[in-house]
């Protein structure tokens, strides 16, 4: 069935896809010839990230399909501050100033991400080009879907990230993580003997993406925050086959249930740890509908790399930030490296006014992200942007009899291959902060000198 399209929002993929085109090949590349879904888009992303390149790629040609596909959108720090319209060195404070902003959604009557609906028999999954990333994967993935659902005690929306592995052509098996808000809102109908109502969303403008990976209390609806990442109201329609409302101006969303009661083999899948996981019994979808625009776009994220970690930083620097800045006043920065996985590892600078003030700090981080299991501490001259800054401060400020505190047997991160069985890991912290004694001047050129030289100047 068509139905003719809405003047597009301004606020989409398709408009950060034209942004991108302006940035040059640092940020984005077009890939016209002809490309398999099964490992080569892959092989060709691997290829950047070992020239140390992470832009956004946009395969024209799927072979055996007729939708486009852009991966790696996410990549770099860079690029979510242009989504999200602010230098980068804003990009955090910018995030969680925004997250609390919150500007409720609209509804409106039609958008383009129903100007073609499949429903019933016309429902075919393969009709997407859904890739294949690694040899551990014996299925290809859904890996960008956005789950939208509503609790059916509270009745607040929920969105979240959820892989889906192709099992048929109505047919996904994804994984729910324990304590996360959609595996509350499954359990919830499950206690009921009821199926779970979902739409899958698929081709998002970044600030929508980081939106819905917000660490908010359960009782705060989604779309708000999303909204005041996108600053401005995301415009809803209604689904057609389930009690949702999604994106007017998506390119895909499919409808469907997560059915109670059911568990069947998921995985291998590879995770942000750079490590796969193995089968196990997950939940099952069935999907109802298919509504896209009338030429789509697909959107992929690269799991395991630089994408897959990177998205899911910036809501956990927010959120420990928030945390301890509650007990140490003086916290400048927040950071969590992609060395760490976006997740294991996090740096923290701030102006210490006591000694006591670092342990504080410390257990505040590792309340406020289960995932954690380092965290090095540093003072507020140290940009923990810069890896070398830190690990200088570690080599001029640490002492290892002295400085570090170890806690064994904590809750952690299944995913985190070197973790016992269920996440249990050792945690530890680093105080690579100044003690006592005032020690030597680093070695600094004078501000206003430093300022005013441009490189570019000098060089022919």
């Amino acid at each position: 069935m068509q139905r003719k399209g809405l003047k597009l929002m301004p606020k989409e993929l398709r408009s950060f896809i034209e942004q991108l085109e302006l940035q040059g090949a640092e940020e984005w590349i077009r890939i016209k010839k002809k490309v398999s879904p099964k490992y080569e888009a892959t092989a060709i992303l691997f290829k950047l990230e070992g020239q140390a390149k992470y832009p956004a790629v946009y395969f024209e040609k799927i072979d055996g399909f007729s939708i486009p596909a852009i991966i790696n959108v996410h990549a770099t720090r860079k690029r979510l501050a242009l989504a999200l319209d602010v230098e980068e060195g804003e990009l955090v404070e910018e995030y969680r100033r925004r997250e609390s902003a919150r500007i409720p959604p609209e509804s409106v009557r039609e958008g383009p991400v129903k100007e073609v609906i499949h429903v019933g028999t016309d429902v075919d999954l393969n009709r997407l080009p859904l890739f294949t990333h690694f040899d551990i994967n014996t299925a290809p993935y859904i890996t960008a879907g956005i789950v939208v659902a509503r609790d059916p005690l509270s009745q607040v929306r929920n969105l979240s990230f959820n892989r889906g592995m192709l099992v048929g052509k109505n047919r996904l098996h994804t994984h729910l993580a324990p304590g996360m808000h959609l595996s509350r809102c499954q359990r919830n109908a499950e206690e009921r003997d009821e199926p779970l109502e979902i739409a899958i969303v698929l081709g998002v403008h970044p600030a929508f993406s980081i939106g819905a990976l917000a660490l908010v209390p359960f009782d705060v609806d989604e779309y708000d925050v999303i909204g005041s990442m996108l600053r401005e109201p995301v415009p809803l329609v209604k689904c057609e086959t389930v009690d949702l409302e999604v994106p007017a101006n998506a390119e895909i969303v499919l409808e469907g249930k997560i059915l109670p009661h059911v568990r069947e083999d998921e995985g291998p899948f590879g995770e942000y740890s750079g490590h796969s996981v193995g089968v196990d019994k997950h939940h099952v979808i069935e999907i109802s509908a298919i509504t896209q625009r009338q030429s789509p776009i697909y959107q992929d994220v690269f799991t395991g790399h630089s994408e897959h970690r990177l998205m899911g930083a910036i809501p956990r620097e927010s959120a420990i930030f928030k945390a301890v800045k509650a007990v140490a006043p003086g916290t400048r920065a927040v950071h969590m490296p992609v060395s760490g996985c976006c997740r294991f590892h996090c740096y923290i600078s701030l102006d210490k006014r006591s000694e006591g003030e670092v342990r504080n700090a410390v257990f505040a981080a590792l309340a406020a992200d289960l995932y954690l299991k380092l965290v090095v501490v540093v003072d507020s001259d140290i940009d923990v942007y810069n890896e070398r800054e830190v690990l200088w401060a570690m080599a001029n400020r640490f002492q290892g009899d002295r400085d570090i505190l170890v806690i064994p047997n904590c809750q952690g991160s299944e995913v985190d291959p070197s973790a016992k069985k269920g996440g249990i890991t050792t945690k530890m912290a680093i105080d690579a902060t100044q003690k006592g004694k005032e020690l030597p001047k680093r070695l600094r050129v004078p501000p206003e000198v430093a300022e005013r030289i441009k490189i570019e100047d000098y060089l022919e």
